[in-house]
């Protein structure tokens, strides 16, 4: 009898939703994309060249030098971001800003903020760093950080990072303050008690081409972040 309606009770399930015979999850809700995929109207230029930053294919392309960064115009507290990036040259050097300020700290090209680590595997692991998702603060930001770690540094549980010329995908987590690093759908680095946990977002140029897809991001409720909380407005 079972072995009857079996057939029946899976085909059920795959037409209201309940099943997948992919075995895929279903695509998560409330994502904007933060690119748009055609021009960079929708972002800020901070301290780098005019050519500094391009589209091409669909993709954000920067040629590393200057040293600075692309940032959005405005800020964010609490939200999921997801990114795909990869280096074009072995040992490229990059990095995400979280909860920024929206110029250069003072007497350097780097944006205060926590920094998520974009590094290609030629540039090296060592005692002080890696090439797999170190989170840290950066130019007057402070963090304490999860799991291994040197000083505010978070270093990843896991490594987990394809070289030049892949791709790698990225979804950081922000919430009051608390920032979680997934790594190509694992989460491996992070820290809490965060300052600022209001600011801008920004990609960064530091010496090597990059090129950057699917951004976009999931904003989640506020927990009133105060102004020393948050990072000044442009």
């Amino acid at each position: 009898m079972f072995s009857r309606v079996l057939p029946q009770i899976i085909a059920l399930f795959i037409s209201t939703g309940l099943f997948s015979a992919s075995g895929a999850e279903p695509e998560e809700e409330g994502f904007s994309p933060l690119f748009n995929g055609r021009d960079l109207s929708n972002w800020v230029n901070v301290n780098c060249a005019p050519d500094t930053w391009s589209v091409r294919d669909g993709l954000i392309v920067c040629t590393g030098k200057p040293t600075g960064a692309l940032r959005t115009p405005r800020q964010y507290e609490n939200f999921i971001l997801e990114v795909d990036w990869r280096h074009l040259t072995s040992g490229g050097n990059a990095g995400i800003f979280i909860w920024a300020s929206p110029n250069a700290a003072p007497g350097v090209p780097f944006l205060r903020a926590i920094e998520v680590q974009v590094l290609d595997h030629g540039y090296g692991n060592t005692e002080s760093y890696t090439t797999h998702g170190d989170v840290f603060p950066i130019h007057g930001a402070t963090m304490v950080p999860f799991g291994p770690h040197s000083g505010m540094r978070s270093f990843p549980t896991e490594r987990r990072s394809h070289a030049s010329p892949e791709w790698n995908h990225y979804r950081i987590v922000c919430n009051d303050g608390v920032i979680r690093l997934h790594v190509n759908g694992k989460e491996v680095s992070g820290g809490e008690k965060c300052l600022w946990k209001k600011g801008y977002i920004g990609l960064e140029s530091e010496g090597a081409p990059t090129e950057w897809r699917n951004l976009r991001i999931k904003e989640l409720p506020s927990t009133g972040a105060t102004a020393d909380q948050s990072a000044p407005e442009a």
